[in-house]
């Protein structure tokens, strides 16, 4: 090592040879890696878009694993094209494909799942349990895991078992709520007992009681949701109100009715069977009444509908309906919808009085079915000025209806383009009696 003059400075000297492979080992060591690199990015964009389990893509997916033999999602690729090409031996290689994908990735419940449900597929259950719990416990949040394992279990006849995972699949995904209660169907049949007993969670037996209202099974449903504590009952109340609302929808109101007791908490908002709701219009009608079987009004329209307190047949308040309508007024927006038994005879009474009523076409009541047909009309109401009279409807409603729609209206003026109506019209103590029928004998025996 030579010396220099000055102290501070040391000159190394390197034989040239060690020089150079001192500088071109890093290089050789930087093209390996990218070597490396390469290769495995390239064995993951083929794993990525192969497809189709033909010898062609088979084998695209074999050099895939080749080249990034580090790489679950190549050995995946692979196991399920050789799997989708059924035969022992393949799926024997599925297995083994499988098997590599979690070694290389043990944290992702996809690959044990997907072991799992190979390894049953070959016969071993056994490991294909384990593999398939394995996967529930690195993913005990998701559906899939448990839907496989509940399914394996099923298969292996541990009912009990299989629910309770496949129940909870169904909690933690809306979307597998009809398989798993098709596959209850299945194995329990129409014993709907049975079935709300395999299904432990409360909600999931609700949602399992709507499924059956949604396939016009009320009854059935009724008894899924008796099954149902109380408590548990009285904490979905977001549930039963959509349970209520499928049921008025499918025109089953005495079980909608059932329902409503359970989450109406106000005794005078609650409806009866066979009587009109606030038939004396004591309770104040009240804007957006989304309660069913209520009286239903538009208070935007040109006929303005209000209680008076000035004006009653009896008790405090009556309805009244004032028009001030110049040209045209084709509907009068006020109905209700009657909870009544079928194929039953009927007598309605109620009382109206008007003031200043001036119209070619004034206002009526009809009772109408709840597909429609007209079942009884009142006359029009009294031109001019008239103190309360009482009007009587007879009539019977559908075989199978279990209610009918009141509803009021005017006649239509033809082709006349002006049809105007001034006054008002007051209402009041609507009465509804049964008076004979198939509901009558119904009501001497009970109902369920």
């Amino acid at each position: 090592m030579p010396q220099t003059r000055h102290s501070s400075a040391i000159i190394f000297t390197f034989n040239p040879r060690a020089l150079r492979w001192i500088l071109i080992l890093p290089a050789l060591l930087a093209l390996l890696g990218a070597s490396f690199a390469v290769r495995w990015y390239v064995g993951n964009v083929v794993a990525e878009y192969i497809s189709t389990p033909d010898a062609d893509g088979i084998e695209m997916a074999r050099l895939a694993a080749r080249w990034a033999p580090d790489s679950a999602l190549a050995h995946w690729r692979l196991g399920s094209l050789q799997e989708r090409n059924f035969s022992a031996a393949n799926l024997a290689a599925a297995v083994d494909e499988y098997r590599q994908a979690v070694e290389v990735e043990p944290n992702d419940y996809r690959y044990w799942m997907e072991l799992g449900r190979a390894l049953e597929a070959t016969g071993d259950r056994d490991n294909g349990e384990k593999a398939l719990r394995r996967a529930v416990e690195l993913a005990p949040s998701y559906s899939n895991p448990r839907w496989q394992y509940g399914n394996l279990l099923l298969r292996a006849g541990r009912i009990d078992e299989a629910f309770a995972e496949l129940s909870r699949a169904a909690e933690a995904d809306a979307t597998m709520q009809p398989p798993v209660f098709a596959l209850a169907s299945q194995v329990f049949g129409d014993d709907q007992t049975k079935i709300a007993t395999a299904l432990p969670s409360a909600s999931l037996r609700l949602q399992f009681a709507l499924s059956l209202i949604n396939a016009k099974k009320p009854d059935e449903a009724l008894r899924v949701i008796q099954n149902v504590g109380a408590a548990d009952r009285k904490s979905a109340t977001a549930t039963l109100d959509e349970m209520v609302k499928a049921l008025v929808a499918a025109n089953y109101y005495h079980a909608a009715l059932s329902l409503l007791r359970e989450t109406q908490t106000n005794a005078a908002e609650l409806p009866s069977s066979e009587q009109v709701w606030n038939g004396g219009f004591e309770t104040p009608l009240t804007r957006n009444d989304r309660h069913p079987f209520h009286w239903v009004i538009d208070f935007e329209s040109q006929a303005q509908v209000t209680t008076d307190n000035s004006h009653a047949h009896s008790g405090q308040s009556s309805l009244k309906i004032a028009f001030k309508s110049a040209n045209k007024l084709d509907s009068i927006p006020v109905w209700q919808t009657v909870i009544l038994e079928p194929d039953t005879q009927y007598k309605l009474q109620f009382y109206v009085r008007t003031d200043g009523l001036a119209s070619a076409r004034p206002p009526q009541l009809a009772v109408k079915s709840l597909a429609g047909q007209t079942l009884a009309t009142s006359p029009p109401a009294p031109a001019g000025t008239n103190d309360w009279q009482l009007v009587t409807l007879t009539f019977k409603t559908a075989n199978k209806e279990e209610g009918m729609l009141l509803t009021f209206y005017r006649e239509p003026c033809g082709k006349d383009p002006i049809c105007p109506i001034f006054g008002s019209v007051w209402y009041d103590d609507f009465n509804l009696q049964r008076i004979g029928g198939a509901g009558t004998t119904r009501a001497a025996g009970g109902r369920s």
